[in-house]
Formats: structure tokens, sequence, C-alpha cells
């Protein structure tokens, strides 16, 4: 959901603290549910950098690394038309643990200047925190977001 300047989604997801913690800095397990490649440096100041579709690049660094509670990033894509520069804008991603097969996580995007980036990256991250959702537990993993049906989005349970 949009919320001010910010784009926030919370969900619980059915997996430890540690296993929700490992989908974003092993690139192996993050391209399972956001993009097709990725290079990771889960560091301060290390590199963040994934294809998301043929010819797509996301990119940035990461900021903050709390194993496995909090990671805080920075945003963008190589493609001048998406109108988000590489590292531009910040996804600041919080992981509290509800037992043992249960995680809240909570995501806030920020610095997505103008409405029509924060619409495009609302949409972006229900559909692939929903993906996210099916690679830990929940069924198949469609490749693409595209190809998520749409009766499988309301699994989000995010404040609204």
């Amino acid at each position: 959901m949009i919320d001010g300047e910010s784009v926030v989604h919370e969900l619980v997801l059915p997996a430890s603290v540690e296993e929700v913690f490992a989908m974003f800095v092993d690139p192996a397990l993050l391209i399972t549910w956001i993009g097709i490649t990725a290079e990771l440096e889960p560091r301060p100041g290390g590199r963040f950098r994934f294809e998301v579709m043929p010819g797509q690049h996301c990119e940035g660094s990461f900021v903050t690394v709390e194993p496995p509670h909090r990671l805080v990033f920075t945003w963008g894509w190589t493609e001048p038309d998406m109108g988000v520069p590489p590292g531009s804008s910040t996804v600041d991603v919080t992981l509290s643990s509800l037992d043992r097969t249960q995680t809240r996580l909570r995501l806030v995007h920020t610095g997505l200047d103008g409405g029509a980036p924060r619409h495009l990256h609302d949409d972006g991250w229900n559909r692939f925190l929903s993906r996210l959702h099916a690679a830990l537990g929940d069924g198949p993993t469609p490749k693409y977001p595209s190809e998520l049906p749409a009766d499988r989005l309301p699994i989000l349970t995010r404040d609204e």
C-alpha cells in the first residue's frame, strides 16, 4: 500500500526468520522469487543487483545488514524509463519471528518521487512478495510476476 511518500507492505510468511532473511541475501534464493540473475554482497556498502527480466536490472547497495532481523538497501533501475535511477530509493526490510515456522515481514520503500513510480513499485512489491510467500512453501513459483494468477495476490496481509 502507499502510505504518504512510502510504499509499505506487511505479511506473514510460512518460514523461520533465518530462512526469510536468506531469501534476501543469497543470490540463488533471491532469484526464486525476484529476478533471473543476482549479484549480492550482503554487507554495508556491498553490491545489490539483480536482473528482474531479460534486460531489466535493479541495482543499489546494502546499507544495513543485521542478520536475521533487518536489511536496508538502496534501489533503482538501470533503465532511465523507470524513473528511479540506481541507488536513488531505499528499501527497509524488518523481520520478526512469530514462532519457529512463521515470520512477519515489514517492507518500507522510500524515496520514490511522484505518483507513477510509487504505484508501479507498490504493484511490483505486491507481486514479488506473493512469489516470496510461494517460494517459502505455499506452492510453485511462476517464472515471472506477470504469470502470477490474480487470485494469488490476496495472500498478502497488509495494513490498509
